[in-house]
């Protein structure tokens, strides 16, 4: 039993009492007890969940700076994928995590190959994350017992996702034979969607409708519905909000590398949810985020969505909180995934702190990071 003693929730001191990997008590701060954790000055907060990232590329940071997203990815990121072993990416990996930890980040949604590797680096680290098998192609792959037997067997910290990589690197008989999968083995789809300019140009000039369009014409939207996990969204038809929205997908919004690799910045964050989509946020990987630092992207996202409404009201840090943390709450019978930081409110966590402020991260119950 771990006993949270004066940290500040909701701007108010209690005592949080932790059994095992659950929040068993919340009430005022009481307790004599020697072996607390004295917490005074923190404020408590549900871990963040970083809903897109490639975590082994930790090792490409800084590779490829300031080149647009084709180059990037063609002339930096994939010649430099095809040199990494198993070891590498069990490395680049445990970078990450020890990297997300100590920023507050307890679960992330990952989309990367050698997940065998990945997954070993997510056990030792003590995270919790969804690994997403990465496809291109005509996702073939999908047919190898090997490929089926891992995606069957997620343990306690890694559970699994199919992970087509986007419109324009998986043909649409590769989509459909994804969508198959995730609907047999009851996994989410991640991808990419709708990232570029160039995308949606370049899908109407292949197929004569815009991404979103296309799925919806091979039958996935309806197939999976909301279990569907889609990084950018970017560039996006009223339509395409509508078909996204009327199936409850979750649109992840990446500012950091998305303004790094100039690919856009009017996200449409309100219309989405609006429309009845679930909107998410996420570092992307660290070759194009440069840090995974999930309190950098909340006041990014915040402020962007400020600027380019020129609405100082619009998305208030309350709501930049509930899409870092999944609308997670903490109270007692949730599970005591958990960070605290030297701030008096919430705004002050949102719009005056980095990865760096976090003093404490606590995963299962478990203190995970203490600064």
């Amino acid at each position: 039993m771990t006993i949270l003693h004066n940290a500040l929730l909701d701007g108010k001191a209690v005592d949080i009492i932790i059994d095992g990997n659950m929040i068993q008590s919340i009430g005022e701060p009481r307790t004599t007890d020697t072996s607390a954790v004295d917490c005074t000055g923190l404020s408590i907060f549900p871990g963040l969940m970083n809903m897109h990232s490639h975590a082994p590329m930790t090792l490409f940071r800084g590779l490829g700076d300031d080149q647009p997203l084709d180059v990037w990815l063609h002339d930096y990121i994939w010649p430099a994928e095809q040199q990494l072993t198993d070891q590498l990416v069990y490395e680049g990996t445990l970078k990450a995590c020890h990297e997300m930890i100590a920023s507050g980040t307890t679960f992330f949604n990952d989309m990367y190959f050698r997940l065998p590797a990945i997954a070993r680096a997510v056990e030792d680290s003590k995270m919790h994350a969804r690994l997403g098998y990465n496809i291109f192609g005509d996702a073939e792959e999908l047919d190898r017992s090997d490929v089926v037997e891992l995606l069957m067997h997620p343990s306690a910290r890694v559970e699994y996702s199919i992970a087509p990589h986007s419109i324009y690197t998986v043909s649409p008989t590769g989509l459909r034979r994804c969508a198959d999968m995730c609907q047999r083995l009851h996994l989410p789809m991640h991808i990419h969607m709708s990232e570029t300019q160039r995308e949606v140009d370049d899908c109407i000039a292949t197929h004569g409708c815009r991404p979103w369009e296309l799925l919806d014409r091979l039958g996935i939207l309806d197939q999976l519905g909301d279990s569907i996990i889609a990084a950018h969204c970017l560039h996006l038809s009223d339509h395409e909000i509508e078909l996204i929205g009327r199936h409850g997908i979750t649109c992840v919004h990446c500012p950091n590398s998305n303004l790094k690799l100039g690919s856009g910045f009017r996200f449409p964050m309100t219309e989405l949810a609006d429309a009845g989509a679930r909107v998410m946020l996420g570092t992307d990987g660290a070759a194009s985020s440069n840090n995974l630092d999930m309190i950098e992207v909340m006041k990014i996202s915040a402020l962007l969505q400020k600027g380019w409404r020129m609405d100082p009201t619009s998305t208030p840090a309350a709501a930049i909180l509930n899409m870092a943390t999944g609308g997670r709450s903490i109270a007692p019978r949730q599970r005591a995934d958990l960070f605290l930081a030297p701030v008096k409110s919430l705004s002050d966590l949102v719009y005056a702190s980095h990865g760096e402020s976090v003093a404490m991260t606590i995963i299962d119950g478990q203190t995970v990071y203490r600064k």
